[in-house]
């Protein structure tokens, strides 16, 4: 086992508390549209601004036919803002498209949007709290995470009105920017807010309900799983996200792969949910994309297209071949 070491000085992680009011609502708001895209272990990433040597080359797939050219393109949803990522073949498949996808409309969603969703599917509604629920291993992890996060004891009391998915998002937004992660950097907002710009049709394939609801309809054990391993997580091997975004970027898709699997080990349900579902409904999309006319440039999170059950099998089973460029 990895001994966990502090993340940052305890001034700076209370500083960095206070500057995101993380009693309140706007916190939550804050982790929920910046992490809600995918499961944290899975696809979002932040890497610590250093040299790099090679040129990016994240993943990067083309799907034609006679009248149709689509792109599909994984991304890191945090990155640190220092992160180079882009390279000549991703800037031409994205200015030459005439729809831009993402998986949701994250850029535009606000507070008035957010809270009453976040009050619906991410407050605990039953009157006891999750902590009295998390095994003798998950409270002493938990308590463990909170010390190495440089945060005081007393922010537990604050998870008390969250369901376990809530809180397990917010420490790993800590986490991420403990380290250096920055939302507004994240590739899906940045490529959004482009294509706004360049005045391209701009779609999704969920909603910010539809997204939220996939955690809020999870059972409590299955949230409790979520919670406890994404906790053991950040003990064990808090290097593991930039791991998986250095993967990304370098396009290692298979190492990729093999990451996302370990981290979902014991967890299928959780898999089946967050990933494999989702990426069976979204190939059904683009082969609707596919049996029209047009270009089109597809960008969700690096998990959807690596591992086992991948976007890119899935649409493979609709008789569509998605070749990496």
């Amino acid at each position: 086992m990895t001994t966990a070491r502090p993340f940052m000085p305890r001034a700076k992680a209370r500083a960095i508390a206070r500057a995101n009011h993380i009693s309140t609502t706007r916190f939550m708001l804050s982790a929920l549209m910046a992490l809600v895209l995918g499961f944290i272990a899975l696809t979002v990433g932040t890497t610590r601004a250093r040299a790099e040597e090679a040129a990016p080359n994240p993943g990067l797939w083309k799907l034609t036919d006679e009248d149709s050219e689509v792109w599909l393109f994984g991304t890191v949803h945090i990155l640190n803002p220092n992160l180079k990522w882009r390279n000549e073949a991703i800037d031409n498949a994205f200015l030459h498209a005439d729809i831009f996808y993402s998986e949701a409309p994250v850029v535009e969603a606000d507070e008035k949007v957010m809270k009453p969703l976040i009050a619906k599917y991410g407050v605990n509604q039953t009157g006891t709290s999750f902590l009295t629920r998390l095994s003798a291993q998950g409270s002493v992890d938990l308590n463990t995470t909170i010390k190495n996060l440089g945060l005081p004891e007393a922010i537990k009391q604050q998870f008390a009105v969250y369901r376990p998915w809530l809180a397990g998002v917010t420490l790993g937004a800590l986490q991420v920017q403990s380290r250096g992660g920055d939302p507004e950097a994240g590739v899906d907002k940045i490529l959004w807010r482009e294509a706004k710009v360049l005045g391209k049709d701009l779609r999704y394939f969920e909603t910010m309900e539809e997204q939220i609801s996939l955690f809020g309809g999870m059972t409590m054990a299955d949230e409790l799983a979520f919670f406890e391993s994404g906790l053991r997580q950040m003990i064990e091997d808090p290097d593991l996200l930039d791991e998986v975004t250095q993967d990304w970027r370098a396009g290692r898709v298979e190492a990729l792969g093999e990451k996302l699997n370990g981290a979902m080990v014991g967890q299928a349900g959780l898999k089946t949910l967050l990933l494999d579902d989702r990426n069976k409904k979204w190939a059904k999309d683009i082969k609707k994309l596919m049996d029209g006319a047009g270009t089109a440039f597809i960008a969700v999170g690096a998990g959807h297209l690596a591992g086992e059950g991948s976007l890119q099998d899935q649409l493979a089973d609709l008789g569509l071949v998605a070749v990496r460029q």
